[in-house]
């Protein structure tokens, strides 16, 4: 477990600490990376040679999300406490976004007990592809993306709620 870069607040107490073991694509982002590139490619292709001017801003809008995610997730740490989640820089222990603790769910990624905890927080969310998605306006959930062994994180969650 490593020290949080941030202050804990008075009373808090640090249940787990540590960053993404691994840097991985939703089922979501797999879709739109082929589907976006293949389009693209037909329509470069047949339109060929005007069509290359389109390819490259429109590659750069279909990758550039998720290479930015991808960055992001891997320059994060992590920090589960007694009270709250929180997502800070790594760099500069700059808080990204944190919400009270509350029981998150638990997406395995492999058998090696990685998953990604996600964490409620209020509002409206819809599932798709495999992930949870807020409705407009509303706040996105909180992801601790490849963490290692997701499933004992929640049970020290769990204890930490029942003792309190």
């Amino acid at each position: 477990m490593e020290e949080p870069i941030f202050a804990l607040r008075p009373g808090e107490r640090l249940l787990w600490s540590g960053r993404s073991q691994r840097t991985v694509l939703s089922h979501l982002e797999r879709v739109r990376l082929v589907v976006g590139t293949g389009a693209v490619a037909l329509i470069a292709v047949g339109t060929f040679p005007y069509g290359l001017v389109f390819a490259a801003p429109a590659l750069v809008v279909i990758w550039g999300p998720v290479l930015w995610r991808l960055e992001t997730t891997r320059s994060e740490v992590y920090a589960v406490t007694d009270q709250r989640v929180v997502v800070a820089d790594g760099a500069t222990g700059y808080i990204r976004t944190w919400t009270d603790l509350g029981l998150p769910s638990v997406t395995p990624i492999g058998r090696d007990g990685l998953g990604t905890l996600t964490f409620p927080v209020p509002g409206k969310y819809f599932y798709v592809f495999g992930r949870w998605v807020p409705a407009k306006h509303q706040p996105a959930p909180i992801e601790l993306f490849a963490v290692p062994d997701a499933e004992g994180i929640r049970a020290l969650i769990a204890a930490a709620q029942a003792g309190a």
